[in-house]
């Protein structure tokens, strides 16, 4: 049996089979010499965020953070803001202009770090157009989050230059919210600091991985990291989701449902005829790449308790054999005593009846497009909107692009 809770309180499949991955790897003694280090893991975390625009988005979100708690704080605790911060004439420091300076040698050390990938990044073009090996590139900018460097440095750039005039505090100032005070707007150049920094060291990551792409004995090794820490749990993952979201076809229900029982499946189509539960137009191309299992198995059993129900209120025209013994015995019993009425037959349901079934048409990382009816229902009750609000979360969609 599968224990579903493996995936966290919703049964997702995807969490669960990180799980499970993640506990092969760890057992296996190769694939433990070739891991990445926690410095190269919390690198790796950083800038999992991998685009300009979600790098700027979540700046822009400390941004209003910082502009909310100035406006709170001035209104609210303006004894909390320390002296020291404010901006006044001689001999108090100007700490505004203090801002300013540093901001202006940090945007030319990004501009810097900038100039050195595109260096780098060159070099690399050229050897690999050499040796015609273009596997080796896409090697190169996986171990060297070369993309994700990149657009950690432009974004920050990007966003230094933005602050020189500081838009959200002025606007804050403009309307009289603010304060004279510069402590919130070193807490931004604080943040700004930190993330030059863990630039720096994605910086120093990628130099070094160059030096050992461009040595044939230390490509090697990068190969045996990429495919250790890549592609081998990409596999793994990809082959477990399938295999865990077919077998859950007996797992949610059981396995020793008799056929007259109400049942599902996951990732067949029976054809008709059926009723459709769920039907959904995907505007684009849209893929399943994850099931909450927990909240379909709810919904599963509660369907197959009101299918239960439904039989017993409305008697099963399926009839047994000592059905038909009884028929039997009394249309003799009738005919000897002199009857003439006759006893309807029983009414029997074809042989190799299937009771009522439900199946769910979509399989993992298929692409889907347009008008999809994924959800449904031959005999057995209809889902109610609850249970089909519930489906609908469950059933995880996200886009892919055309080349997926």
């Amino acid at each position: 049996m599968i224990d579903w809770r493996r995936g966290g309180w919703t049964g997702s499949i995807n969490r669960w089979v990180r799980l499970e991955v993640k506990e092969l790897l760890r057992d296996n003694v190769v694939a433990r010499r070739s891991r990445y280090g926690p410095l190269h893991r919390i690198l790796r975390t950083f800038f999992a965020v991998s685009s300009f625009g979600r790098f700027v988005t979540l700046y822009l979100l400390l941004d209003v953070a910082v502009v909310i708690g100035e406006f709170a704080i001035a209104h609210f605790a303006p004894n909390w803001i320390p002296d020291w911060t404010a901006s006044g004439p001689p001999p108090q420091p100007d700490v505004k202009a203090i801002i300013l300076n540093v901001s202006s040698y940090l945007i030319t050390a990004q501009v810097g770090v900038l100039g050195v990938i595109s260096l780098a990044l060159a070099l690399v073009t050229l050897i690999a157009q050499r040796e015609n090996s273009s596997t080796d590139v896409k090697l190169y900018y996986h171990e060297s989050l070369a993309f994700e460097v990149v657009a950690s440095c432009v974004a920050l750039l990007a966003v230094m230059c933005a602050q020189l005039l500081w838009p959200l505090q002025f606007s804050l100032h403009r309307f009289g919210f603010g304060t004279n005070f510069q402590a919130f707007k070193l807490v931004l150049l604080g943040a700004h600091s930190a993330w030059l920094l863990v630039n720096l060291a994605g910086l120093a990551h990628f130099i070094a991985t160059t030096f050992n792409f461009v040595q044939q004995s230390a490509r090697e090794k990068l190969r045996e990291r990429y495919t250790v820490n890549f592609v081998q749990p990409l596999e793994m993952k990809a082959r477990l989701r399938q295999q865990l979201y077919a077998l859950a076809t007996q797992e949610l229900l059981g396995s020793d449902q008799a056929n007259d029982q109400p049942s599902a499946t996951f990732g067949f189509d029976f054809g008709g005829p059926h009723i459709s539960e769920i039907n959904t137009k995907f505007e684009r191309r849209m893929a399943l790449y994850d099931v909450r299992m927990i909240w379909v198995r709810w919904v599963l059993r509660r369907w197959v308790v009101r299918c239960s129900r439904a039989a017993v209120s409305q008697p099963s025209l399926r009839t047994s054999p000592t059905t038909w013994g009884r028929w039997i015995l009394a249309r003799w019993s009738t005919y000897r005593n002199g009857g003439a009425k006759a006893l309807p037959k029983p009414r029997v349901r074809p042989t190799g009846y299937q009771g009522p079934i439900l199946w769910f048409t979509p399989h993992i990382d298929e692409p889907l497009n347009g008008s999809v009816s994924w959800c449904r229902r031959r005999g057995g009750v209809a889902l109610n909107r609850l249970e089909l609000w519930v489906l609908r979360r469950a059933f995880c969609f996200r886009g892919v692009n055309d080349e997926s």
